[in-house]
C-alpha cells in the first residue's frame, strides 16, 4: 500500500469538485426515482478514499499485437483473472480497485474486470462503456456448466438457394395405389409417437434445467457495452468479462441496466427493463432515454423550489454543468511480456461446460508442449469420458493438435505446414506397424501429389492431386505373410493386385485415354478400362494374359492373338494390330514393375515415418524463437554480448567528441601545453581557415545564382529567336522550366542574403568560443 502514487492517497480539488457534483447528482437522482436502486458513482477505492468510477478507467493500449482487437482483450482479462464473486449479490460492492492493482493480485468482481476490459477497449479505439445491471445466476457466479462449450459450436452455414431447371418436358407420374385409410392410420400413429418423444425430451430438458431461483431480476453484474462505429464495429454488442464472450443486446442473461459509464461520462437509464434488455436503445444522446451527468443540454428536470432545495444557488448548477472530467487517478496499466505469456493465474485455468472440460495452460509449462484440453462426456457427472482433443503449441515435430476417440480407441494427430515429412495428419490405434494406419500430407509440398494414404494389414489406397499423369487413386491388396507371390524384397507384403485410377485427359481420345488399369500379380493379368466416349454407357476393355515366366526369356514379352481380349465400345471392326498390342503389353509389363516398387517405396516410408514418429513422442522438443531472449539460452549471450558493445560504442561516440582545434594543434607541432606564441597562431590559423571556409560557401552560392540567371535568360533569349508559333506541349513545357528555374533563384537568393547576414556572427561566436577554451584561455583572456 505505501508503493502507491499519491493519486491513489488522496483526492485533487477537481476530483474533490467532482465527487460533489456526483453527490448532489445522486441526490436528484434520489429524490425522482425514489424506487430505483442506488447507483454505482463514487466507491471507495484500495486506500480507502473514494473515486469517482469514471476516473478509475485509464484508456490503455499495450504493445502486444493480441490486444489491439476486442477479442484478444476480452480473452486475456477473463483468462488472467481469477473471478470472486460480490459480498452480498444483490448490492453493489463497497470498493472498486484500479486496474494496476487487479492485475497485480489477478482476481477481483465483476466491476473489476469490467474497468480493466474497458480500460484496454478504449485504448484500443472502441467506444467501450462499462454497465451497471442486473444478470442471470449463472452469469453471475460464472456457472458454464449448462453451456455448450465454444470449441464444439459449428458455425452457421449459408446455404445458397439451388435455381430450378424449369423443362418444358415432364414425366406423368405413377398412379398413387395405396390405401388413403392406412396412410392415415400410419401418420397418426407417427403422430402420436412424435409428441411422446417430444414429452420425454421436454422432460428431461426441463429436469436439467436449474429451477428459477427466488433472486432472479436482482442479484447485480457488470459488463461492457461496446457501441457501433469506432473500429468498424457493425453492430452494438456485451461482453462478458467472466467468459471473454460476445452476446447481443438482445440476450436473456442480462436482465436490466442502471447505468454505464466510460472515462469521460456517466449516464443513467431511464428506459423500462421490465422484459430485459431486448428493448433497450443504446443512443446515448438521447436525453430521454439517457440522463448524462455532466452536460449542459441534459440536465435533469425540476421545480424550482426543488432545484434551490438540491442545489441551493445557482452557482451550483453552473458548476456541475461547466464541468470537465479530471483525468484518470490510475498509474499507467503495464502487463510484462513474461505475465502475458503466462497468462492464467498459476499457469492453468478450467472451466466446466456441458459434459466437457476445457483446461488451459500457458506456453512452455507442460515439457509436451500442451496447451489446451477439451474432454468430453457422455453425462453431466463428468466420469464416462467420450473424447479427448488437445492443442500444442512450440513443438519441433509442429504437432498442433491432437484428438482421441475413447470409444473407437482412435487417435488423430494434425500437423502444421513445414513438417519434414510433409505430414498433415495421422490416425493410428497404435504407431506399431500394420495396425491401420491413415496419414494426409500437403500434396503441394510432395514431388508426388500423395494427398492421402489409407493402409491396413492387408490393404493400401493411395490418394494424389494434380499429377501430369492424371493419376488419382491407387489401391493395393496384399495376401498372407505365407503366400508365394513375386517380390523383390523379402521385408516387405506380398503384392496380389494393384489398381490405378486415372482422371480424364483431354488430349487423348476418350477409347485411348485408360481410366482404370488393374494388375493382377498372382494370375499375371492386366485389365484396361478405358474413359466413356460421349454419349456410349460402355467403356472399351483390354485383358492382357501374359504367359508364365519358365515359358518366357528373361526381359522379353511374348504375344500371341489369344494374350489379348479386346472389347472396343460403339465398334464392330478389328481393333487395333498385334504388333500395337505387343508394344502395349510390353509398356505394361515395364509399368507394373515400376508401379511394384513405387508400392515398396510407399511401404517403406510408412515405417520411416512411424519410426520417426516414435522418436519424437519419445523424446518430445520444444523450439523458443530467436526473439525470446528470456527462454531462448543458447541465444541470450549473444544478444547480451550485442547490448553491452552497443553501450560501450553510445558511450564511446559521446566521449568522442570532434575536437575543432586538433588540425591546428597537428599544423603548429603543438603536442602537451602551449605557449603564448603557439596559441596565438592556432587562434589566427583557425580564423583564417574559418573565414576562407564562409568566403568559399558564399562564392558557391554566387556562382550557382549566376548560372541559374543565365540559364533562364538564355531559354527567354531563344523564345524570342523562334519565330515559329509554339504547340501547346511546347509552351507547356517552357512555362514549367522557366517557373522551376525562377523558383530555383529565389531560393539561392534567400541562401545568399542570409550566408552574408549570418557570416560575421558566425565569425565573432567562433572568436569568443576559442577566447573561452581552457587551451587558450590563459593566453588569449588579456589580449
Amino acid at each position: 500500500m505505501s508503493q502507491l502514487p499519491s493519486s491513489y492517497k488522496t483526492n485533487s480539488p477537481k476530483e474533490k469538485q467532482l465527487l460533489h457534483i456526483a453527490n448532489n447528482f445522486l441526490q436528484q437522482y434520489i429524490h425522482l426515482c425514489p424506487n430505483r436502486k442506488l447507483l454505482f458513482l463514487h466507491p471507495v477505492n484500495e486506500c480507502g478514499v473514494e473515486k469517482f468510477v469514471s476516473t478509475t478507467v485509464r484508456p490503455t493500449l499495450l504493445p502486444y499485437t493480441e490486444l489491439y482487437d476486442w477479442d484478444g482483450c476480452a480473452s486475456f482479462v477473463s483468462d488472467y483473472l481469477v473471478m470472486e464473486p460480490l459480498e452480498c449479490p444483490i448490492t453493489l460492492p463497497n470498493s472498486l480497485h484500479s486496474p494496476t492493482t487487479t492485475l497485480k493480485h489477478q482476481r477481483g468482481n465483476c466491476f473489476d474486470f469490467s474497468v480493466l476490459l474497458c480500460s484496454m477497449l478504449i485504448g484500443a479505439g472502441y467506444d467501450a462503456y462499462c454497465v451497471q445491471g442486473y444478470a442471470t445466476l449463472e452469469t453471475c457466479t460464472l456457472d458454464e456448466t449448462q453451456e455448450l462449450c465454444p470449441l464444439l459450436r459449428k458455425p452457421l452455414e449459408t446455404q445458397v438457394p439451388k435455381e430450378e431447371v424449369k423443362s418444358k418436358y415432364r414425366i406423368t407420374p405413377l398412379p398413387d395405389m395405396q390405401s388413403k385409410f392406412e396412410l392415415q392410420q400410419e401418420a397418426k400413429k407417427a403422430a402420436a409417437i412424435e409428441a411422446s418423444q417430444k414429452d420425454k425430451e421436454r422432460d428431461k430438458k426441463e429436469a436439467g434445467k436449474p429451477k428459477r431461483e427466488p433472486l432472479h431480476g436482482l442479484r447485480v453484474h457488470a459488463w461492457v457495452l461496446v457501441l457501433s462505429g469506432k473500429r468498424e464495429v457493425p453492430e452494438t454488442f456485451f461482453i462478458n468479462p467472466f467468459t471473454g464472450n460476445r452476446h447481443n443486446t438482445t440476450d436473456k442473461r442480462f436482465l436490466g441496466i442502471e447505468s454505464v459509464w466510460n472515462h469521460r461520462n456517466y449516464w443513467v437509464n431511464m428506459q423500462d427493463c421490465r422484459h430485459g434488455c431486448k428493448d433497450l436503445i443504446f443512443d446515448l444522446g438521447d436525453t430521454i432515454r439517457w440522463e448524462i451527468m455532466l452536460s449542459e443540454s441534459n440536465r435533469l428536470q425540476l421545480l424550482p423550489e426543488e432545484e434551490e432545495e438540491l442545489f441551493g444557488s445557482d452557482t451550483e448548477r453552473e458548476k456541475r454543468m461547466s464541468f470537465d472530467m479530471p483525468p484518470s487517478w490510475v498509474a499507467p496499466i503495464w502487463i510484462p511480456p513474461r505475465e502475458f505469456e503466462t497468462r492464467y493465474c498459476q499457469g492453468k485455468k478450467v472451466t466446466l461446460y456441458n459434459k466437457a472440460k476445457l483446461e488451459k495452460w500457458a506456453p512452455y509449462l507442460n515439457g509436451n508442449g500442451l496447451v489446451q484440453r477439451l474432454t468430453i462426456y457422455a453425462g453431466l457427472d463428468y466420469t464416462d469420458v467420450v473424447e479427448v482433443r488437445e492443442w500444442f503449441e512450440n513443438r519441433e515435430d509442429i504437432l498442433v493438435r491432437r484428438e482421441v476417440n475413447k470409444q473407437t480407441e482412435l487417435t488423430t494427430d494434425y500437423f502444421s505446414k513445414g513438417h519434414s515429412l510433409c505430414l498433415k495428419a495421422h490416425t493410428y490405434t497404435s504407431l506399431e506397424p500394420r495396425t491401420g494406419h491413415t496419414m494426409e500430407f500437403y500434396n503441394e509440398a510432395r514431388v508426388d501429389g500423395l494427398q492421402k494414404r489409407v493402409e491396413t494389414a492387408s490393404e493400401m489406397t493411395e490418394y494424389f492431386m494434380g499429377r501430369d499423369d492424371f493419376l488419382y487413386l491407387r489401391h493395393v491388396n496384399f495376401g498372407k505373410q505365407g503366400e508365394e507371390t513375386q517380390r523383390t524384397d523379402m521385408n516387405s507384403k506380398p503384392i496380389v493386385q494393384i489398381k490405378e485410377c486415372f482422371h480424364r485427359n483431354p488430349e487423348k481420345p476418350a477409347d485411348e485415354d485408360v481410366a482404370e488399369c488393374i494388375f493382377l500379380i498372382k494370375e499375371e493379368d492386366i485389365h484396361l478400362t478405358y474413359h466413356l466416349k460421349d454419349k456410349y454407357i460402355t467403356a472399351s476393355k483390354k485383358l492382357f494374359h501374359k504367359l508364365p515366366q519358365k515359358a518366357s526369356k528373361e526381359h522379353e514379352v511374348f504375344m500371341t492373338p489369344e494374350t489379348c481380349i479386346t472389347y472396343q465400345a460403339g465398334s464392330f471392326e478389328k481393333g487395333k494390330s498385334l504388333f500395337h498390342l505387343y508394344n502395349l503389353l510390353k509398356e505394361l509389363t515395364a509399368k507394373e514393375k515400376r508401379v511394384k516398387e513405387q508400392v515398396q517405396q510407399s511401404e517403406a516410408e510408412v515405417l520411416t515415418i512411424l519410426k520417426i514418429r516414435q522418436t519424437e513422442e519419445a523424446n518430445v522438443k520444444l523450439s523458443v524463437s530467436i526473439y525470446n531472449r528470456e527462454r531462448n539460452e543458447e541465444r541470450r549471450p549473444q544478444h547480451e554480448a550485442m547490448e553491452s558493445t552497443m553501450k560501450d560504442e553510445l558511450l564511446g561516440q559521446k566521449k568522442q567528441d570532434l575536437d575543432y582545434l586538433a588540425p591546428f594543434f597537428i599544423r603548429n607541432g603543438c603536442r602537451n601545453k602551449l605557449n603564448q606564441e603557439q596559441a596565438l597562431r592556432v587562434r589566427d590559423d583557425c580564423l583564417t581557415d574559418f573565414k576562407h571556409h564562409l568566403t568559399y560557401k558564399v562564392n558557391l552560392i554566387q556562382a550557382r545564382l549566376e548560372k541559374a540567371v543565365e540559364e533562364l535568360q538564355k531559354r527567354h533569349l531563344w523564345l524570342q529567336e523562334n519565330k515559329n508559333p509554339l504547340s501547346t506541349k511546347e509552351e507547356d513545357d517552357y512555362l514549367s522550366s522557366c517557373s522551376e528555374s525562377m523558383f530555383h533563384i529565389n531560393v539561392l537568393e534567400q541562401r545568399l542574403s542570409r550566408e552574408k547576414q549570418m557570416a560575421p556572427q558566425k565569425y565573432l561566436a567562433l572568436e569568443n568560443k576559442l577566447r573561452m577554451d581552457p587551451r587558450l584561455a590563459e593566453h588569449l583572456g588579456y589580449i
